[in-house]
């Protein structure tokens, strides 16, 4: 894999988890209640899916095809 596809790919990701981050925020913070979600455990769970999934991904871009200089998400 060459370093522009892996730095793209890498921004990627780490977009989905800041937006994943950012949404579990919302809902927490300001106890958004959106009609069409009101099961916000729920919608936190698959949020907390999309963070765990641009994660492994990472993880195996990592392993398959050399180091990556991902965030290191809390």
């Amino acid at each position: 894999m060459n370093e522009k596809l892996r730095m793209v790919l890498e921004k990627r990701y780490n977009a989905e988890i800041e937006d994943a981050k950012y949404k579990i925020e919302c809902y927490s913070q300001q106890e958004l209640l959106i009609p069409e979600h009101t099961d916000i455990t729920g919608e936190v769970d698959k949020l907390l899916t999309a963070i765990s999934s641009a994660e492994d991904k990472m993880a195996v871009m990592e392993l398959h095809y050399g180091k990556i200089k991902a965030k290191q998400v809390l």
